[in-house]
């Protein structure tokens, strides 16, 4: 089926004008999700389909150099959109000069349109390679499904392109103009379309997912010390008790809490007391498992959750802690050293009572930790 190609641009240009303007009423300069220059894309991609349109009723210059220029300047706009998401400086000297290399080229090629045909798909295509990279760059860290719609419109249109401009170098397809109609620029105007609708779907869903991960994590991690917070260990901990019980597994807990941590306090100042609290997190994530839970519990007081650890394991691992913390050297901001100590109460379930809580085992667990308090801190005590 052969649909009329500048009914196809006009469709593509209503596409694009659309998105574009959503983005806007969503997007600010000061935001540094790359929506604005996603923005700013959409509508060089627009402004590139109305010069298309209007060829052969304005000079060539606009139709041709200038409408291609728009078209690859959207490209590099979705680059600098992309950078700015990741957080991270663009590189603009190579973003842009695919854009000022086709002026230059597609000047020379003003009366030779097969020629044009192949150099855009090159020069796009090294665009979207570019862009391919750019993401791969940051995959693992960007959450969720929205990189795949944005890389499957990627994908898509360099297919596109690339097909067509085979078809022109093997001489199956003869073009007068851009606005000739045909079987395969129709099914390259319709993926055009289709690409745009998964490009521009996959970046706001790739901004959302990231907003929802950082929501998550400000609901469930401690900000200073990087572990989980007390919420998000109070909800673990009841699943390990559920999951022990079921299992006939044992399950221990460590509460750890700094000694003499309010003289660090009112001595060397609460940035000391806070880089204290952030290397012993660092700390104890450098000594658990991935299985195990760590968070902080409150103030200077820790809490870690050991599934399928017995109480021997569970307190050569509270003594293996509580060395490391007596054997550090903690620097401070202003540059002091300063060693601190530890002290740890620890309880183990085994077998887990099908009517065990979270409360009566951290009951038991503080009771061991006040103990070793009172027995001169520096020390690890079981319930």
């Amino acid at each position: 089926m052969t649909l009329d190609t500048p009914s196809l641009m006009l469709t593509n240009t209503l596409l694009t004008a659309t998105l574009a303007v959503c983005l806007a009423l969503v997007a600010r300069r000061d935001r540094a999700d790359g929506l604005f220059y996603w923005g700013l894309a959409l509508t060089a991609h627009c402004a590139a389909y109305v010069l298309y349109m209007l060829r052969g009723q304005v000079s060539d210059w606009f139709s041709v150099v200038l409408a291609n220029m728009s078209l690859v300047s959207a490209f590099a706009l979705m680059q600098e959109g992309l950078y700015q998401f990741q957080g991270r400086k663009a590189p603009r000297w190579r973003l842009w000069l695919p854009v000022l290399a086709l002026g230059v080229l597609f000047a020379l090629l003003l009366g030779n349109i097969h020629a044009r045909v192949v150099v855009l798909a090159c020069v796009l295509c090294l665009q979207f390679a570019q862009f391919a990279v750019a993401m791969g760059q940051r995959w693992a860290e960007t959450p969720g499904r929205g990189k795949f719609f944005v890389m499957a419109g990627i994908a898509m249109s360099a297919l596109a392109l690339v097909v067509r401009a085979v078809a022109v170098v093997m001489g199956q397809l003869a073009m007068g103009s851009i606005t000739d109609s045909g079987l395969l620029q129709t099914l390259v105007f319709a993926m055009a379309a289709v690409a745009m609708i998964l490009v521009n779907f996959g970046i706001v869903v790739m901004i959302k997912e990231r907003a929802d991960a950082r929501n998550h994590t400000l609901a469930f991690m401690d900000e200073l010390t990087g572990l989980h917070n007390r919420r998000h260990v109070l909800l673990a901990l009841e699943q390990q008790i559920a999951w022990a019980c079921r299992a006939r597994q044992p399950l221990s807990l460590l509460l750890l809490d700094v000694d003499f941590f309010k003289r660090i306090n009112d001595t060397l100042g609460h940035l000391s007391g806070d880089q204290v609290l952030r290397d012993l997190g660092a700390g104890l994530r450098s000594h658990l498992r991935a299985c195990d839970i760590a968070g902080r519990w409150g103030g200077e007081e820790f809490i870690v959750v050991l599934p399928g650890t017995d109480a021997a394991g569970a307190a050569t691992l509270a003594e293996r802690l509580r060395g490391a913390v007596e054997a550090k050297c903690f620097v401070m901001p202003d540059g002091t050293a300063l060693t601190v100590t530890v002290s740890i109460g620890l309880h183990t379930l085994y077998p887990v009572p099908v009517d065990a809580t979270a409360d009566s085992l951290l009951g038991l667990a503080d009771r061991a930790l006040y103990r070793a308090k009172a027995l001169g801190r520096n020390r690890v005590e079981v319930a």
